[in-house]
């Protein structure tokens, strides 16, 4: 789960490697997600490109939470290298590890 809705906008967490919903840990890491951020003030920083219908930025919650960072070191992602230089590679753990990687990221 690398995507979330502010606003009924769709916006991808930059430099986040999350499960599709048919791919382990996907339902999980979506419902971790929408309980994080439901009914939540979030804020994005967007980069102002787009992506698969997606704008893409970085969001964060009560104030300087970085929602991607939460969700990798609760197991439910990885850190995409190639967007985020490494950024998030610190909060990777051993269950973050087993989720499947995609390609785009290397």
């Amino acid at each position: 789960m690398d995507t979330i809705e502010v606003n009924s906008r769709p916006i991808r967490l930059n430099g986040v490697d999350g499960p599709e919903m048919d791919e382990r840990g996907g339902k999980a890491a979506k419902a971790w997600m929408t309980k994080l951020v439901l009914r939540r003030p979030v804020r994005c920083w967007l980069t102002g490109e787009k992506t698969y219908d997606r704008w893409v930025g970085t969001c964060y919650i009560n104030k300087d939470e970085d929602i991607g960072a939460l969700a990798i070191a609760a197991g439910h992602a990885r850190d995409c290298p190639r967007y985020s230089g490494g950024k998030y590679a610190e909060y990777e753990t051993e269950a973050s590890r087993k989720l499947p990687s995609h390609g785009y990221c290397k």
